[in-house]
């Protein structure tokens, strides 16, 4: 319920958040920079929200996790230009950590080995559902306020505050409390990292691994559509469609999937689908006819079941009990070196070339990351 809700009323401005702070002002390494303080947000909590996650209880966490998305597209609402905005990614970042750690964690506890990943996708393939008809109806009200403008985009993010504001109140009357995560705290920073590294000896890879793939992409991420409605010239409806067909790849890819990398593995699953998401990079950047960025986005529909693939799988190299901790440890190292990344993707579109995030974070990826992937060890026993 929560899952699904959420999904339906944050792809309203999903597509949208760069593009609106470019239109309050923002230039392309001010943009940078707004994304550059979330991430430094982030990092300062990521490893003390991990530690709540295996002391407190989970509605406190829920109930807490359900304010601070609900706070995010009232502050975006409320911003008068692009300093503002600063605010409004902050708590962005927060909401998106908190929730994502949270679900995961508990779901990684609740599912049986042999199960996780198809467990993991399904789950992502339900909570999409209603993303196919969000971004239409983005695209519909847009057209009808007479195109992307700041103006129009505050109407969006008002219709997901009110939106979210229902869902949390129902959330907040039914959640029911079911006590601690795991019931293990853990010490001070040093010591959880020097505990839960000793864990695994692939552990530290994985680090690696995760550091790379997310301070990479988030070199490019926040100029995806940027690019598509400043360079490519796409419209609302271009975008509406981007979005839908993203989702509907995305709930019919999810459960086979998962189905495959319980049998294959989630790394040999992961790299037989990561070329989709290349060409749909290469679609955006070359494509002449910015209908075709249609066909892009339902290539890259697979992206959010793989990493629901990767979720269940690091959630795996660590013991039950370990997890929360796990999570801090990793997502405080992921969003220090992601704190940069948002700014040199500003450097690079600015002084280099609009392409040049994008193809920076497709040149790490496969000859980085990939071939780093393929060194990590199978979680689960050949199956036959």
């Amino acid at each position: 319920m929560k899952k699904s809700g959420y999904s339906a009323f944050n792809y309203l401005t999903l597509d949208y958040t760069s593009i609106y702070i470019r239109r309050l002002g923002a230039s392309f390494v001010q943009l940078g920079l707004v994304g550059s303080i979330g991430w430094l947000v982030n990092a300062v909590v990521a490893y003390p929200f991990g530690r709540l996650i295996d002391e407190y209880s989970s509605r406190r966490l829920m109930l807490f996790t359900v304010l601070v998305q609900s706070l995010v597209p009232l502050t975006y609402f409320l911003a008068r230009d692009w300093v503002w905005i600063a605010v409004a990614t902050s708590l962005s970042s927060l909401a998106y950590f908190f929730s994502q750690g949270l679900e995961n964690v508990v779901m990684a506890n609740s599912l049986r080995d042999e199960e996780r990943a198809k467990g993991f996708t399904l789950v992502t393939s339900v909570s999409m559902m209603p993303t196919v008809v969000a971004p239409l109806a983005a695209a519909a009200i847009l057209t009808r306020l007479g195109g992307i403008s700041a103006g129009s985009l505050k109407t969006l993010f008002l219709i997901e505050f009110l939106g979210l504001a229902v869902i949390g109140l129902y959330i907040v009357l039914r959640f029911e409390e079911t006590g601690s995560l795991q019931g293990s705290g853990g010490g001070p920073l040093l010591e959880g990292l020097r505990e839960v590294l000793s864990g695994s000896p692939y552990l530290k890879r994985w680090l690696l691994i995760d550091t790379i793939s997310a301070s990479s992409y988030a070199v490019m991420g926040r100029y995806v559509m940027v690019y598509a409605q400043e360079v490519k010239g796409v419209d609302p409806v271009v975008i509406g469609s981007m979005g839908a067909v993203f989702a509907v790849v995305g709930i019919l890819s999810s459960v086979p999937m998962g189905a495959l990398a319980d049998r294959i593995g989630r790394i040999n699953t992961v790299v037989l689908t990561r070329p989709l998401f290349h060409a749909s990079t290469l679609i955006l950047l070359f494509t002449p006819d910015p209908r075709l960025l249609v066909l892009g986005w339902a290539l890259r529909g697979t992206f959010n079941p793989s990493l629901s693939v990767l979720a269940a799988y690091r959630n795996e190299l660590v013991s039950p009990d370990e997890r929360g901790r796990w999570m801090g440890v990793r997502e405080l190292l992921r969003r220090v070196f992601m704190i940069p990344a948002p700014l040199l993707g500003g450097v690079l579109y600015t002084s280099v070339s609009p392409r040049a995030p994008f193809l920076f974070h497709m040149f790490m990826d496969v000859f980085v990351r990939v071939p780093l992937l393929l060194t990590m060890p199978r979680t689960l026993p050949e199956r036959g």
